[in-house]
């Protein structure tokens, strides 16, 4: 198949610059080392999750992961991928604590279709909360250090930024990518307001519309979701 060619506008041709990736490493290599448990020694994490393990990703979802773990890696980030098997080294509750989260997570007794990415959202505020760092949709495909995207403002006391989230059409905030310091105040009343509240008896969910669910009233799924 030929490749496709696209041509850079004029004005920003000059601004380009070439930066060779110091993680030489093969794809299968960095791969192999996203499916090690490693501790938390800071708050420079990219966190990510995929229900059955980053080796069970798509390999289009792979190559995002490794692509984080080249760029990103030199500059002091860890990237780990989270998952729900109990056995694995990355299980979700092994870095977190299970009173942090949902027990209808902890408990694995949620079904449905939409399981894997409300999981990931029940995650997500937990690991900012408990640890600081980025958390990513394995979808996103990173371009940059995330030192230079948004980073080296958090981390600056002068700085008046504490969160970094994409801002959406000039009137909305999408969650498939944010960053914060641990212990953020922000983080801490959007996750608890959000998620630590939804009962443990919620099993299944219709996140087609939001508000239906086969073992909860729709006032639960709504504070779930909302």
């Amino acid at each position: 198949m030929a490749q496709s060619k696209f041509s850079i506008p004029a004005e920003y041709r000059g601004q380009l610059e070439f930066h060779p990736l110091s993680d030489t490493r093969s794809d299968a290599t960095i791969l192999e080392s996203l499916t090690k448990h490693v501790p938390v020694t800071s708050e420079k994490n990219i966190w990510a999750f995929w229900h059955a393990g980053v080796t069970d990703m798509p390999e289009w979802c792979q190559r995002n992961m490794v692509d984080w773990v080249r760029i990103n890696g030199p500059d002091g980030w860890t990237v780990r991928v989270l998952d729900s098997n109990p056995d694995s080294p990355n299980y979700a509750v092994k870095y977190l604590p299970a009173d942090l989260l949902p027990q209808a997570f902890v408990k694995g007794s949620m079904t449905g279709p939409y399981v894997g990415p409300h999981s990931s959202d029940f995650l997500r505020g937990a690991c900012l909360q408990e640890h600081g760092g980025a958390y990513v949709d394995v979808g996103n495909i990173p371009i940059r250090s995330l030192d230079r995207i948004c980073w080296r403002q958090l981390e600056d006391p002068k700085s008046p930024f504490q969160v970094a989230i994409p801002w959406m059409y000039g009137t909305i905030t999408a969650n498939h990518f944010v960053a914060a310091r641990k212990g953020d105040p922000f983080i801490k009343r959007w996750y608890v307001q959000r998620f630590v509240l939804v009962p443990a008896e919620v099993q299944s969910i219709d996140v087609e519309i939001g508000t239906n669910c086969s073992s909860t009233s729709g006032k639960a799924v709504t504070t779930m979701l909302a």
